[in-house]
């Protein structure tokens, strides 16, 4: 549903006014996806999704703990307390709120070219369209061809955004979940 003003030229470039059409709803885009590819098309990009997910919240929850731990160990060597003595619930809450965004870098930094990937290949049809009878990509296939076309950069391409969007929210999460669990746990 994102890309289909893109493919049918609904926007335009240059300030011409775009044509205006009917686009589809969830329904139509799920039995047009069905017809075209089967039920397997439902999953086009899964590959890429676990990649992502998997090693993104690995690398979420890893920072988060990690930079939660700098700042225990800070508040331990301040007071001139042992080691371990203090836990996440003696943390301010800018402190949580900055392993919190640390973590939501971390997500997106790791396995960014995972996710461009995947969604290389789940607009593949609407914006890049194969020929008849031309195999669709693999993972592999995807990764490589993008990777020899723009390199690390066209992988990385619009992590920016991602992650101004990912740190605040993140911050935001924890800070959240940290504290209900402080305050109930």
């Amino acid at each position: 549903m994102q890309v289909q003003m893109l493919s049918a030229g609904v926007l335009s470039a240059g300030g011409a006014a775009p044509a205006i059409r009917n686009l589809q709803g969830p329904f139509s885009i799920l039995s047009s996806v069905i017809r075209t590819n089967g039920v397997r098309g439902l999953w086009l990009g899964q590959t890429g999704t676990l990649l992502r997910e998997g090693g993104g919240s690995a690398a979420w929850f890893t920072m988060n703990a990690f930079v939660s731990n700098l700042f225990i160990a800070r508040h331990e060597h301040a007071r001139g307390l042992p080691a371990h003595t203090l836990s996440k619930n003696d943390l301010n809450a800018w402190e949580l709120a900055i392993a919190g965004a640390c973590a939501g870098v971390a997500y997106n930094v790791s396995l960014f070219p995972a996710d461009s990937v995947k969604s290389a290949i789940q607009t593949e049809e609407e914006l890049r369209p194969r020929l008849p009878g031309v195999p669709r990509p693999t993972f592999l296939g995807t990764f490589v061809s993008m990777y020899k076309a723009q390199g690390s950069r066209g992988l990385y391409a619009g992590l920016g955004v991602t992650v101004a969007r990912s740190a605040p929210s993140s911050a935001m999460i924890f800070l959240i979940y940290d504290g209900l669990n402080k305050r109930f746990g």
